[in-house]
């Protein structure tokens, strides 16, 4: 028996009100494919409707249906909150407008990614204290 087949009237209507409640346009968009395949389409057929391989709308129903809103949530960058607080990107910024202590060419992305990691237990990726610099309006210019 299909997911499909097992869907209730009432899984249904949940779906519905979660599309037209949400305001991620990524997250309206992947609800859009379960709320068509909850209605009775095929994910081929949705695939070409929307735009997508059927192997894309597949991957995310089969994901809403694992782990609810949860498992279709945006895990890409972006307007996501961040993992630092203000007063924690406040010192951070502080440490970074001094020298680097570790060697004379100044900040690297990868010291950078160690120092919050071991100064505030989380993990970054390189690309991420980029954008996190970005944010604090420092530039990443390699120190002459």
């Amino acid at each position: 028996m299909s997911i499909q087949s097992k869907i209730t009237d009432q899984e249904r209507e949940k779906i519905s009100l979660l599309l037209t409640q949400e305001t991620n346009s990524v997250i309206k968009e992947r609800l859009q494919y379960v709320s068509m395949y909850a209605n009775g389409m095929t994910k081929r057929d949705i695939g070409k409707k929307l735009g997508r391989s059927k192997d894309t709308v597949g991957n995310w129903i089969n994901k809403y249906f694992e782990n609810g809103l949860d498992g279709i949530q945006e895990k890409r960058g972006g307007d996501h909150k961040s993992f630092l607080t203000l007063e924690n990107k406040q010192e951070l910024k502080e440490i970074l407008l001094k020298p680097c202590p570790t060697n004379d060419k100044g900040w690297s992305g990868w010291i950078i990614v160690d120092l919050i990691k071991t100064k505030y237990g989380v993990t970054y990726t390189r690309g991420g204290v980029y954008a996190l610099l970005k944010s604090l309006d420092i530039t990443d210019k390699i120190a002459t």
